[in-house]
């Protein structure tokens, strides 16, 4: 079957080791040649000795036989052996290597490298000739140009072709005269094939001789009786004129068949120019009959010829092959001195020992040769194997080292899968001995051997044995290892996984320098280039940031090599982008990137065209543009922004995500421009004349001579390694439009000009399904504002803000405000981060003095008790109207041009820490601005934002106590303990203020005026406390309580939970009663002083603090129009000091909501649908909405509120006046005594029914019998018993009270005590029915629990003991 054509790498193997044939011809036949451009027949001969498909069936050398489809066969006019010395072989490599790098045509183009990415397609090909081209021609000519040596036989012609032509007068006697010269005498003597070489005989006949046309086949019979059939005729020239008519397209590829052949089998020997075009008298049939010519030659001749010299061989060395010689036998010649052995052991000349060609070891060497010749590998590996064996035991090394080259070889040309161990020692040993072993080192053979080991590798994929194969040869001849260093780069691109970019880059710089060394500029500037590609690709896979600071050190070398390089070549602009490469890398030695720097600029100094040259994009410094911040007239404080404003608590909003988007500014303000400049290196620079480069688009064409605007020029800014810098720009607009931030613009250390661009990305649209696939950005606007001359211009400045505060003390700071626009502003507006810090007054003029105004009205003729009605509606108290609004503190309608206005801004510090307080002032040209603002709309403002730092220290530790009062159930003692936690201050107590819409609360003991004790209990000294005790006590009678507040809470929460329609209504007013206590000499008014207006806002905003914790999932723009600012029940507590001596520091504490323990849980009333039921919810969302609604307000109450008693009861005794005895009717004596008992009703929502049973002291001990509970009556309730009635059913209304009388006897005077009762209580509705009973009638659609009031059924016992005296009595009364 006939075998497949080799592979081309395999192919090139087979042709570098084809048969040579001696070519001799007659001066006749030189003549002919030169006529078609050859210089002689073995030239005209030469491109039909490629590829010859012979198709025939030959016996290996075994005897079976095998199918040879094609055979290359190569042309020689000489055969000689030459001393091969390592100088002329590293001369011959050096020239040869820059020979094949002449080309320039390929040096630029990285085909596997396209902007720092691998080809991956590229990199998977087969071949990477492409890559290189020099190394193909380096190693095509390096193989073509081997010469024949003394240990093997490929080099030396297996035949001599003797060629005359058919005009010689003899021409049998010109062939026999050829076979006698002296070439023939040294083939015959000296090479491999000896006496037994072949002779092939050619008659030639030139078409040009016409006589001889007649007898030129009669002579080729001669020539054929003379020397038999190894003869042939071929006619040529049949073209006698060379300008003869033709087909041009015959003329061009019979011309084409010459030098393609030359250029393939030599491509680094110049071509010659011939004085006659290649082939120009031969026919398309002169072209047929010379390839048809070495074709039958070597079929009918050559082959068989060495077919039958393998037989010959292969019987005389078959005992040695067997083992039989070979060893053995040379060891007993060693040893009993045979000399007949040694005679054939020669010395070569090199020195190098070899065997004559008549022995038995040159003839292994011959059969193996001519085996692989004729490809048949298999028999060629045994044989080579049994000669190396041999060729080691004599020690002849280079013999050795061939076989070993040769056994790998076979190995590898074979189609079987070897693995490394099996091949890769032949290829070392053999390059190895040629290059130590041998007495004259075989730098060219070593070097053949490793081109073609490394072409066999490729062939199989190999590529990671590729590497190690190639780098054996030495490294002293820079050319050679320059190139060598190349291709083992390009093998590890190849490796089968993935491409090992870290060692290709390792070898690719390898090269560079080697190539460099050799003054081959152009491929060291390649290669450098490949692995600047290889390092971009490297650091965009690479997560380990320490490999990524190696690499980027190493990117660093590439770059600064190739600038050097590109500056020996004059190209300065490359030049220069590869030093400017190197200013962005931190992993640079200080030294070494001084270094960088000081040949970046002396490289611009050489190359700049003069003032007039382009500035240069640096990486140096830094610029993080996304950090850069646009600051409207940054003389002032604080941050100028524009802001959406509305009420309602939140902050002021940017009206884009993008901070900074839709700035303006007004013409002739500064604009400042910060810019955070880094310097990435590691040595200090200088950046001088820094300034920006902005692009303006006026708004209007008319004053086009007026200046767009002006740009100012930073100092010098010197910047240490690593060191970060902040560099202010400031710009004015002199025009209306819009200036855009471009770029900077620099003098890089006085000398190199750069420029720095600061374009950034805007916000990735995601609208169309353009922009979903492919990524589309907005405009950025970060570094753009407008220029609007009617756009506000409000200088505000904050004065005199107090670095730190003792708690509860009150100072003044003060906010100037300067209108600098061309047109009044209105709605100018505070917001107050923390509204209870900060009480805003009424601002005034410039040249009003109120320095010495204080945050309190002292005065005379404070009432005790003093009502105010007050609106009870949640305000936002984080907003503050100045001038221009409905609620505004000045009736002012707008601040007009020029004009300027101070507000007093009292500071107080409210809670002890550190706190950063935020205050925003906005203001707008828009005259429906304050109208807008009133009505809750977002209105878009001009905004200066202030952030300052408050310490606050503590000053008094103010705590209030609640106990029961023993007067009455609904009365209260309210305690208030003062403690001065400062070790060095005293201070005075002014007053204090209770605050209530039910209670007064009154001192326990009066106060006199002007005595000691009195001072005494005035001032609280260090380290001192004071307890201050009062009296709650209702105000009102039950008929004229306010319960506004709470019944507006239940029927706006339920309308917001089950109703479609959210409540609208505001809460009313309330009447709030003002307990005041002056302490001092003057008091406070507390009702109407601007001071009110500060607690109304301090209430409110710690309310909406509360309502925003307990009720998270109700929004607040709701909770105005749910819950009101004041409750009826709740207390709300002012202490006001100031300090004795030192500064006179005053202010004042206060609590919010105290508990006294009134029961008035109505919240969860709400979350009872009414009577007319829930609205009916379509969605489940909205349902489940509802119910987590409900759930929460009624865990967090349950879970919070603590046991409520909506009853009370109170005992009185009165002791009678009669007898016991009398009353009694018994001589024993008795004591008779009266007792009053009052059921209280605390709640203000339901009315109860109770039933009341008095216990005696028997009937409790009977009661507690069943649970085994034993207790001790003997003393204060022993020896008493309740009379006459002990059972009650009443009911008792809404915060009033009921009194029962009964009687009680006891056996002896003394103390007793009769809290012995048991309450049952049911709460009813207004019209009478059980309210428990109602509530369970009603269905909730949702399907949640009933809620209710905590104490709608109760049973309640006595909490403490009432004690009676029971007075002795004389009998006689």
């Amino acid at each position: 079957m006939p075998r497949p054509s080799l592979p081309q790498k395999r192919d090139f193997v087979a042709k570098a080791f084809c048969p040579r044939i001696l070519v001799l011809s007659t001066p006749t036949i030189a003549d002919a040649c030169a006529v078609n451009g050859c210089a002689g027949f073995a030239d005209l001969l030469a491109p039909f000795g490629q590829d010859i498909s012979t198709q025939i069936t030959i016996q290996d050398g075994q005897g079976a036989p095998y199918f040879l489809d094609k055979l290359t066969v190569r042309f020689t006019t000489d055969y000689k052996i030459e001393k091969h010395s390592q100088q002329q072989s590293r001369a011959d490599i050096d020239e040869l290597v820059h020979k094949s790098a002449a080309d320039e045509s390929e040096q630029q183009r990285i085909p596997f490298l396209s902007d720092g990415v691998v080809d991956a397609d590229v990199v998977k090909s087969d071949d990477i000739a492409a890559w290189a081209p020099w190394y193909i021609q380096f190693r095509q000519q390096w193989v073509a140009s081997m010469q024949a040596t003394e240990h093997e036989s490929f080099m030396h012609p297996v035949a001599c072709l003797l060629v005359a032509s058919g005009s010689e007068e003899d021409p049998i006697g010109a062939l026999r005269r050829l076979q006698q010269q002296a070439v023939v005498q040294r083939v015959q003597s000296q090479s491999f094939s000896g006496v037994s070489v072949l002779f092939y005989y050619l008659l030639v006949h030139d078409g040009r001789d016409v006589g001889a046309m007649q007898t030129i086949d009669q002579t080729f019979e001669q020539v054929r009786r003379t020397f038999g059939q190894n003869s042939a005729l071929v006619k040529i020239n049949s073209l006698t004129d060379s300008a003869e008519s033709g087909d041009t397209s015959d003329r061009s590829k019979i011309a084409g068949i010459w030098s393609s052949s030359q250029a393939a089998m030599q491509p680094l020997v110049p071509v010659p120019q011939p004085a006659t075009e290649y082939g120009g008298m031969l026919s398309m049939r002169d072209v047929a009959a010379l390839r048809d010519a070495v074709k039958q030659m070597m079929v009918r001749s050559v082959v068989p010829h060495m077919q039958y010299m393998i037989r010959v061989l292969s019987d005389q060395t078959a005992n040695q092959r067997r083992g039989i010689t070979g060893r053995l036998f040379s060891a007993g010649r060693r040893y009993f001195g045979a000399a007949g052995k040694t005679s054939s052991i020669l010395t070569g000349v090199d020195g190098d020992v070899y065997f004559g060609y008549d022995s038995p070891e040159a003839q292994l060497r011959k059969l193996a040769d001519y085996s692989f010749m004729l490809k048949d590998f298999r028999f060629a590996q045994a044989v080579y194997q049994v000669a190396r064996r041999d060729f080691q035991t004599e020690r002849a090394w280079k013999c050795y080292a061939g076989a070993q080259e040769m056994v790998g070889i076979c190995k590898l040309m074979q189609e079987i899968q070897a693995t490394r161990a099996e091949f890769d020692s032949n290829f070392d040993d053999a390059v190895a001995m040629y290059l130590h072993k041998t007495q004259t080192p075989c730098l060219h053979l070593a070097v053949r051997c490793t081109i073609i080991y490394y072409e066999l590798l490729k062939h199989h994929r190999l590529y990671a044995f590729a590497p190690p194969a190639l780098l054996r040869l030495p490294a002293s001849l820079s050319a050679l290892h320059a190139m060598i260093s190349e291709q083992a780069a390009y093998a590890y691109l190849k490796t089968p996984l993935r491409p090992q970019l870290r060692k290709f880059s390792f070898y690719a710089m390898v090269a560079s320098r080697e190539y460099q060394k050799a003054g081959i500029g152009e491929l060291a500037h390649r290669c450098l280039r490949m692995v600047r590609l290889s390092l971009g690709a490297r650091l965009s896979i690479s997560s380990d940031k320490n490999s990524s600071g190696s690499w980027l050190a190493i990117e660093s070398h590439v770059n600064h090599e190739l600038g050097l390089q590109c500056m020996t070549a004059q190209n300065y602009d490359q030049a220069l982008e590869h030093f400017m490469a190197l200013m962005g890398s931190d992993q640079i030695p200080p030294k070494l990137q001084a270094k960088y720097l000081q040949e970046l600029l002396q490289l611009y100094l050489e190359g700049s065209t003069g003032a007039d040259a382009a500035p240069v994009q640096l990486s140096v410094p830094s610029i993080d543009a996304q950090k850069a911040r646009v600051i409207m007239s940054p003389e002032l404080e604080g941050t100028d922004e524009v802001l959406l404003w509305k009420r309602g608590g939140a902050a002021p909003s940017s009206q884009s995500g993008t901070a900074g988007s839709g700035a303006c500014c007004s013409v002739g303000e500064n604009v400042a421009v910060l810019l955070m400049v880094k310097n990435p290196l590691t040595v200090g620079i200088t950046l001088s004349q820094f300034t920006l480069d902005c692009e303006f688009e006026a708004a209007d064409t008319d004053s086009k001579s007026q200046p767009e605007f002006t740009v100012s020029t930073a100092d010098t800014v010197v910047l240490e390694g690593g060191q970060t810098s902040m560099v202010t720009v400031t710009l004015t607009p002199q025009r209306a439009g819009s200036l855009t931030i471009k770029g900077a613009s620099y003098l890089l250390c006085d000398i190199l000009p750069a420029y720095k661009p600061l374009v950034l990305p805007g916000k990735r649209l995601n609208d169309t399904l353009e922009q979903r696939v492919t990524a589309v950005y907005a405009p950025e606007t970060h570094l753009r504002f407008r220029v609007d001359p009617g756009w506000p211009r409000l200088e505000a400045m904050l004065e005199e803000f107090p670095d730190s505060l003792m708690s509860g003390s009150m100072q003044r700071a003060q906010l100037r405000l300067i209108n600098r626009g061309t047109l009044p502003c209105h709605a100018i507006t505070l917001w107050l981060s923390h509204p209870s810090f900060f009480d805003v007054t009424r601002p005034h003029n410039d040249s009003d003095d109120d320095s010495g105004q204080s945050a309190y009205s002292y005065t005379d003729g404070i009432s005790a008790t003093e009502e105010a009605e007050v609106a009870n509606v949640l305000q936002d108290s984080s907003m503050v109207v100045v001038l221009g609004g409905a609620s505004a503190l000045d009736s002012a309608e707008c601040l007009e041009s020029g004009d300027s206005v101070c507000v007093p801004v009292w500071v107080r510090g409210d809670r002890v820490g550190a706190h950063a307080l935020s205050m925003f002032v906005g203001a707008s040209t828009a005259q429906t601005a304050p109208s807008q603002l009133d009505a809750a709309k977002a209105v878009a403002m001009r905004s200066r934002r202030f952030d300052v730092d408050l310490v606050v220290t503590p000053s008094l530790r103010v705590n209030a106590f609640v106990r029961p009062s023993m007067r009455s159930p609904h009365e209260r003692i309210v305690g208030i303990e003062v403690e001065n936690v400062q070790a060095d201050l005293s201070v005075e107590l002014v007053q204090t203020t209770f605050t209530s819409g039910y209670y007064e609360l009154v001192p326990l003991q009066a106060r006199r005026a002007n005595t000691a004790s009195e001072t005494h209990e005035l001032k609280v000294g260090p380290r001192q406390t004071v307890n201050l005790m009062f009296r709650a006590r209702p105000l009102r009678a039950a008929g004229e309580l306010q319960t506004a507040p709470e019944q507006f809470t239940v029927d706006a929460l339920q309308q917001y939970i089950f109703s479609k329609n959210k409540p609208t209504v505001l809460p009313r007013p309330i009447t709030l009663i003002y307990s005041n206590a002056v302490l001092g000499a003057q008091g406070i008014d507390c009702v109407h002083s601007p001071l009110q207006a500060y607690i109304l806002r301090s209430q409110a905003h710690r309310r909406c603090s509360l309502l925003r914790t307990a009720f998270p999932l109700i929004p607040e723009e709701h909770q105005p129009r749910l819950f009101p600012l004041y409750e009826t029940f709740g207390i709300d507590f002012v202490l006001f000091w100031r300090e004795i001596g030192g500064s006179m520091r005053a202010g004042h504490h206060s609590i919010s909501g105290i508990d006294l323990g009134v029961p008035h849980d109505y919240i969860t009333a709400a979350l009872n649908p009414p009577a007319a039921g829930a609205a009916r919810a379509w969605l489940t969302d909205t349902v489940n909405e509802r119910d987590a609604l409900i759930r929460s307000i009624a865990n967090r109450f349950q879970s919070s509120r603590r046991h409520e008693r909506p009853l009370d009861v109170a005992m009185h005794c009165v002791q009678t006046a009669e007898s016991a005895a009398k009353l009694a009717k018994t001589p024993n004596t008795f004591y008779i005594a009266d007792v009053t008992i009052t059921v209280y009703n605390h709640s203000w929502r339901h009315k109860y029914a109770f039933k009341l049973d008095l216990l005696s002291p028997s009937q409790l001990k009977q009661r507690l019998s069943a649970t085994d509970v034993e207790l001790d009556f003997s003393g204060a309730r022993s020896g008493w018993k309740w009379l006459d009635t002990t059972h009650y059913e009443l009911t008792v209304p809404p915060m009033d009270s009921v009194q029962l009388h009964a009687r009680l006897a006891c056996c002896a005077p003394g103390m007793i005590d009769i809290a012995l009762w048991e309450l049952y209580a049911k709460a009813l509705d207004p019209n009478g029915s059980s309210a428990d009973s109602e509530t369970k009638a009603t269905i909730v659609p949702s399907g949640h629990p009933k809620y209710g009031p905590q104490c709608v059924v109760c049973r309640l016992h006595p909490l403490h003991p009432t004690l009676v005296n029971i007075k002795p009595f004389s009998m006689n009364e």
